[in-house]
C-alpha cells in the first residue's frame, strides 16, 4: 500500500469522515507566518481530515434562538476528536520516518496583527483554506469551507508533513456554493451584510475562490465572545466595542452559527419546516428496516464497546416516556434512545486522580455517542446527541439504576434517533490482558505493555512502590515548607478577572498516597513530535501554537490510555488508579485549554521505571525521545517485576552545559543541585524557585516564555520577592482578550540539546 493510501486508511480507521491531501505548492500565496511552509520549511504535503456534524444536531440546534444551541454542543466534542486525529496522524507519520506538525483544531490564534502578518484571529494555518488545498472543499460566500457531501456541516484539522504525497484534485470554484444567500439572510450579527469590504480571494493553481471579506470582530460578537445577539450593534464593531459590550452587558451564551446551520449544497437541500426552519441535508441512503440484518446494530454497539464504553442500553419512546423523558421533544419523530456509559474505574485516594479518571471516562462515552449518532445517520435516520440538562441526567440515572449500575460510578451520554431499535442491554467490561500461557517469554507484563501500546503509549516501564518510597524520602527535605502560589481568575471571560491567589504547600506523594496497598507503578510515555519542538518559535512562522497543543493533547490522550490499562488490570483481579503526576511535584503550564500539568509530571516515577535519566532542568531524557515526552502513571496493587534502571555508568548528563538555566527568563534556577540515589545509581538536577518558574510558565507573564510570539503585549519581569499581591498586580496587566487563551513554550525546554538541535 502506498503511503498516501495508508494515511487515508488510518484516518478513516480513526473515524474521519473525509481525508484529503494537498501539495505544498498550492500554498505558495499564503503569508509565511500563517502557512504550512512557515511552520515546517521542509514541508511537501498537507493532510486534512474532516468530521461531520450529525444532521439532527444542526437541524434541531439553535431553533428557538441561536444562543440556545441544544444538541449543537456536539461541536465541542468534535474539536476533541479532531485534536486526537491530528496528534495520532503525526505519530503515524513519524513512525514511518516523516516529519510532521499536527495543528490544533481551534482556539489558538493571534487576535490582531503581528509583525508582518496583517490579519486578525489568525491561526497557525487556516483549516478552512487547507480543506480547499487538499481538494475537500471550496470556500462559500460566508467564508466557511463547503464540501459536496456535507456543505458547511463539517470541521477540519491539518497535519503538515515533509512526506511527498500525491495531491487530490481540487474542487472547482462555484461547484458547491450556489450563492443562495441563506447565510447572509439569517446572520444575527449581520456580519455578511454590514462592514463587508468587498471580497477575499484564495488563489490556488490558477483558480480563484472568492468569498465575503467580512469584519471578523462583528462575526465574533456571539460566536466567539458570547455577547447577546439581541443587543443593538453599532455600525462599526472592533475590539474596543467588544470589550465595552462585555463590561456593560456581560455574556449570554455560546452561539450556533447560522451561516453553518442554513448552509446545505443545492443538490442535497430539502425542506421540512414542520421539523426545522433549517434546510435538511438529503441522506445518501435510507436503510430498509424490514430487511435489516441483525448485524447492523450489533456492529454499532460493539464499536461503542471498543471505544471504552461498558454499558449500552437501548429503549423505545414509550419506555423513555415512562421514565419522564420525552424523545419527541428533543427530536421530532424520534423512536428510540441509546444510553452509553463508561465506568470511571477504582476510586483512588488522591483527588486529582479521581478527576482525571472522570474526565477520561467522559471522553470515552461522548466519543462513542458521536460515532453512534453518525453511524445511525449513515443509515438514513436523523439522530441527535445528548444535552447536559437536568432531565438528561435524570434519564441516564434512571436507566442505569434500573440496569443495576451505580450512576455515580459512570459517565454517561445518549443518542436519540428516528430508527427503531429493539430494547436491549449490552455490557462489555475491559478484558484482562491476554498473553500466551504456553510461551515462557510471554507473561502479564508483556501483555500489559502490548495493551498500553495499543492504547497509544510510546513508552512503557514499571517501578516498584519501594523505589517510589526511596525517592520520596530523599525529595522531602528539599520540598518541605515550600509553597506555590495558585491563582484563579473569577469573573467574566475576556475581562480582567478578580484574581484569587492562595498559597499551596508542595507535598511529596508516594504510590500509597494515590492507592492504598499500592505495590507497583506502570509508567506510560507519549511523545511530543520532533518537528513541533524543532520549529517552535522559529521563523518564518514564529509559531508556538503547535507546542501548546502538545502540552494538553499528550496529557489528555495519556489519561485515556491509562484509564483503559487500569480497567484491564481490574479485569485481571487487581486494583488500579491513574494519575498524571504521581509524586505531586509538577506545576502547570498556561494553556488555551486552561492550566495543564507541565512536562516534568511523573518524572521521578519515570526514572524509577527505568525509562531515562534526569537532565539539569529536571526533565527526563529517554533514549527514544530525549526530553520530548509526557509521562503518566497507573498505580496498582499487582506485584509486577520492576524494569531495569537506566545505565548511569557513563556519568551524569548535561556536564558542562547550562543552556536551560541561561535561557530561563525568570532566573528560576536557584543554582543548587538536588542529588538522588536509587539502587546504586545517581541522578541530579538543579533546584528551581517554584514561584519564579510559575511566573513565567504558569502565568505567561513574560514575553520570552512564548506568549509574546502570539502578540501578548505584556512582558513583566518577576520582582525579587514574589508574593500574592505582586502576582495579582502582574496578572491584572494581562490583555483581557488575549490572556483568555495564553500560550507557553518553555525556553528551558527549547534550549535543551535533548529537545532539539542547538545553534
Amino acid at each position: 500500500m502506498s503511503l498516501k493510501n495508508a494515511v487515508k486508511q488510518y484516518a478513516y480507521d480513526l473515524g474521519a469522515d473525509l481525508v484529503g491531501v494537498g501539495n505544498i505548492e498550492r500554498c505558495e500565496h499564503a503569508p509565511p507566518m500563517m502557512s504550512p511552509q512557515g511552520l515546517l520549511p521542509t514541508a511537501r504535503s498537507v493532510i486534512v481530515m474532516a468530521l461531520r456534524h450529525p444532521d439532527g444536531c444542526i437541524e434541531t440546534g439553535g431553533e428557538t434562538h441561536p444562543q440556545a444551541i441544544g444538541a449543537y454542543r456536539v461541536q465541542y466534542l468534535m474539536n476533541n476528536r479532531l485534536d486526537e486525529l491530528s496528534y495520532r496522524m503525526a505519530t503515524f507519520l513519524e513512525r514511518r520516518g516523516a516529519a510532521a506538525v499536527p495543528i490544533v483544531s481551534s482556539n489558538i490564534w493571534r487576535y490582531t496583527a503581528y509583525k508582518d502578518l496583517d490579519a486578525i484571529f489568525a491561526p497557525d494555518v487556516s483549516h478552512i483554506y487547507m480543506a480547499v488545498v487538499a481538494g475537500l472543499a471550496e470556500v462559500g460566500y460566508s467564508g466557511l469551507a463547503l464540501t459536496p457531501e456535507f456543505g458547511a456541516r463539517n470541521r477540519f484539522v491539518t497535519v503538515v508533513t515533509d512526506a511527498a504525497l500525491e495531491p487530490d484534485p481540487l474542487i472547482e470554484p462555484g461547484t458547491v456554493c450556489d450563492h443562495c444567500m441563506l447565510c447572509r439572510t439569517h446572520c444575527p450579527a449581520e456580519a455578511l451584510s454590514k462592514e463587508v469590504d468587498g471580497e477575499k480571494v484564495l488563489r490556488i493553481e490558477g483558480r480563484e475562490y472568492r468569498f465575503a471579506n467580512k469584519n471578523l470582530w462583528r462575526c465574533s460578537w456571539g460566536e466567539h465572545f458570547d455577547l447577546d445577539l439581541d443587543l443593538p450593534k453599532p455600525e462599526r464593531v472592533d475590539e474596543a466595542v467588544i470589550l465595552d459590550a462585555l463590561r456593560t452587558h456581560g455574556m449570554r451564551a455560546g452561539e450556533m452559527g447560522q451561516c453553518l446551520k442554513f448552509c446545505v449544497p443545492a443538490p442535497l437541500r430539502t425542506w421540512d419546516r414542520g421539523y426545522s426552519r433549517t434546510p435538511m441535508r438529503r441522506p445518501a441512503m435510507v436503510l430498509d428496516e424490514s430487511a435489516e440484518s441483525r448485524a447492523v446494530m450489533d456492529r454499532l454497539i460493539t464499536r461503542a464497546h471498543a471505544a471504552g464504553v461498558e454499558h449500552v442500553i437501548a429503549v423505545d419512546a414509550d419506555k423513555a416516556a415512562a421514565l419522564g423523558f420525552d424523545l419527541n421533544g428533543r427530536l421530532k419523530g424520534a423512536l428510540s434512545a441509546v444510553l452509553l456509559a463508561a465506568e470511571k474505574g477504582d476510586v483512588p485516594a488522591a483527588a486529582d486522580s479521581a478527576v482525571t479518571a472522570r474526565d477520561a471516562a467522559y471522553y470515552h462515552c461522548e466519543s462513542a455517542m458521536y460515532d453512534l449518532a453518525r453511524g445511525l445517520e449513515d443509515l438514513g435516520f436523523r439522530s441527535v446527541t445528548c444535552e447536559r440538562d437536568q432531565a438528561s441526567k435524570d434519564f441516564a440515572c434512571a436507566l442505569l439504576s434500573e440496569a443495576g449500575v451505580d450512576p455515580e460510578a459512570c459517565q454517561a451520554a445518549w443518542v436519540i434517533t428516528r430508527k427503531t431499535i429493539a430494547s436491549r442491554t449490552s455490557v462489555q467490561r475491559a478484558a484482562a490482558p491476554a498473553f500466551d500461557a504456553g510461551r515462557e517469554d510471554d507473561n502479564l507484563v508483556a501483555a500489559l505493555e502490548r495493551a498500553a501500546r495499543g492504547f497509544g503509549a510510546d513508552l512503557f516501564g514499571i517501578a516498584s512502590a519501594e523505589r517510589i518510597d526511596a525517592l520520596a524520602a530523599q525529595l522531602r527535605p528539599h520540598y518541605e515548607g515550600v509553597t506555590r502560589l495558585v491563582g484563579r481568575g473569577v469573573g467574566g471571560r475576556f475581562l480582567t478577572p478578580d484574581w484569587q491567589i492562595r498559597e499551596e504547600p508542595i507535598t511529596v506523594r508516594t504510590a500509597e498516597d494515590v492507592l492504598a496497598g499500592a505495590r507497583s507503578v506502570i509508567v506510560l510515555g507519549l511523545r511530543v513530535h520532533r518537528a513541533v519542538v524543532d520549529r517552535a518559535g522559529r521563523p518564518p512562522a514564529e509559531a508556538v501554537g503547535p507546542y501548546a497543543f502538545q502540552t494538553y493533547v499528550t496529557h489528555w490522550l495519556a489519561s485515556q490510555a491509562a484509564l483503559r490499562l487500569g480497567k484491564a488490570l481490574q479485569a485481571a483481579g487487581h486494583r488500579a488508579a491513574i494519575t498524571g503526576d504521581l509524586m505531586g511535584l509538577a506545576s502547570a503550564l498556561a494553556n488555551p485549554q486552561g492550566p495543564k500539568p507541565d512536562f516534568t509530571s511523573s518524572r521521578f516515577a519515570a526514572i524509577a521505571a527505568g525509562l531515562g535519566r534526569l537532565t539539569t532542568s529536571g526533565r527526563v531524557a529517554t533514549p527514544q525521545f530525549g526530553v520530548r515526552q509526557r509521562f503518566f502513571c497507573v498505580v496498582t496493587d499487582a506485584v509486577l517485576p520492576a524494569s531495569p534502571l537506566a545505565d548511569t555508568s557513563q556519568g551524569l548528563l548535561c556536564e558542562g552545559c547550562d543552556r536551560c538555566t541561561a535561557a530561563c527568563p525568570a532566573g528560576a534556577f536557584s543554582g543548587g543541585w538536588i542529588t538522588l540515589t536509587l539502587e546504586g545509581r545517581q541522578y541530579r538536577y538543579q533546584a528551581v524557585d517554584e514561584r519564579r518558574c510559575d511566573w513565567s510558565r504558569r502565568y505567561a507573564l513574560q514575553a520570552a516564555s512564548g506568549f509574546g510570539l502570539l502578540g501578548s503585549p505584556l512582558d513583566a519581569a518577576p520582582p525579587e520577592v514574589i508574593d500574592a499581591p505582586a502576582l495579582k498586580a502582574a496578572l491584572d496587566r494581562h490583555d483581557p482578550i488575549r490572556s483568555h487563551r495564553p500560550v507557553v513554550a518553555e525556553p528551558c525546554m527549547l534550549a535543551c540539546p535533548y529537545a532539539r538541535a542547538q545553534p
